[in-house]
Order: C-alpha cells, then structure tokens, then sequence
C-alpha cells in the first residue's frame, strides 16, 4: 500500500518506472466538516532524487485502454489461445470507445449438454486500476495451459468484461463515466444511451 511514484528523469537516465516509495505513512481521520462529517488525510515523506524533474504519484499501478487493446491484440493473434477465446465488441461508449467481452470455453461439441456461465467484470471505476491488473492475472491464468484452466474452460463459459468504463480511463476520470456518472449505481437504469455498457453487460446477463 506505500504511494506509487514515477520520475520522467529517473525513467530517461536509468530506465525506471513506477516504484514504490516512501516513510511515515499515515492515513487517519482529522478534524470535522461543517456537515459534522470526518476528512481523512494521507500523509507520507518522501526526498525527490533529481531538481528540475516532473514526477508522479499513485495509489496503483497504471493500466490504461491502450493497455488492455495491446494485451487482446496479443491473444487474438495467439494459434492456441485464440481458439478458445473470441473477442468481440459488446457496444460503444458515448465517446465512442469499444467495450469488449470475451468469451472463454472450449469449444462445444454438438453432443455436449449445455455449460454454465460465469461472468466477470472490472474497471467500472477508471481510478481502480488495481481491477484490472486483477483481471489480467485471471486471464493469464484462465487461458493458460494448466490442467485446472483446461478443467475450467471445459466445464463453464466465461463472459468477461474486462473494462466497463474505457472513456472515464481515457480522460482520467476517479469513479464516473464520460456522463459524470458513477456506472456502479445504474445498473437497473433503462439509459441505454446514456449508460451503454452497463446496459448492454446487464443484457448480456439476462440473455
């Protein structure tokens, strides 16, 4: 949980990026607001290595939609991945981005009785980045060749969405969508255009 830190100087001369840092980190309630409501601060100390130099602080590790298309790009042109994981577009955003869902499972034979779903989602609030490293460690694994992924791909059909709200990742949003909107509070919301990812995940769920 130390703060996150990255040096465009340290990154040019030695090659590094972000890395954890920091002593005397704290986090504690403080004093009152007007609403009778605590604040919390955050507090750490920290000597910078280079004057002169532009500098980053974060909770986790950056994952950007760039990211994430590099990482889909890599299993569509997998021979053996990509037989067993499809990749199509489930809608648009309001800026028009892509929000993908993959389906996981290995191909069903005509004898084979139906199989159960699971489904799982990340990133429905850009900041969270820790969602989708979290994903990533699922999909490496799912689509592996350990027995266990083999067993699991056998017996379910995965329908992941692996980023809910590319648009609030792209413009640097915290919680909202393009719209302002928390995506996580909307999901009964019949704004199909105003919400489309949400809608058309919840969709998918019920078809």
């Amino acid at each position: 949980m130390k703060p996150l830190f990255y040096s465009e100087k340290e990154a040019k001369t030695h090659n590094i990026g972000w890395q954890r840092i920091g002593d005397q980190i704290k986090y504690y309630k403080n004093n009152l607001g007007q609403d009778g409501r605590h604040f919390f601060s955050l507090t750490w100390t920290f000597q910078f290595p280079h004057s002169q130099d532009t500098c980053y602080f974060a909770h986790c590790y950056p994952y950007t939609y760039s990211n994430l298309q590099e990482y889909l790009s890599g299993i569509n042109s997998d021979p053996v991945r990509s037989k067993f994981c499809k990749i199509r577009v489930l809608c648009h955003t309001l800026a028009r981005n892509m929000v993908y869902v993959l389906t996981i499972t290995t191909p069903l034979k005509t004898s084979d009785s139906k199989r159960k779903a699971v489904i799982l989602t990340a990133r429905v609030h850009p900041g969270e980045t820790n969602s989708s490293w979290i994903m990533k460690g699922f999909l490496d694994y799912i689509l592996g060749d350990s027995s266990d992924a083999r067993l699991l791909r056998d017996t379910f059909i995965f329908k992941v969405v692996p980023m809910l709200n590319p648009d609030g990742v792209i413009v640097g949003n915290y919680r909202c969508s393009l719209a302002g909107r928390d995506l996580n509070r909307n999901y009964t919301s019949l704004l199909k255009e105003s919400f489309p990812s949400v809608w058309y995940t919840r969709n998918m769920i019920n078809r």
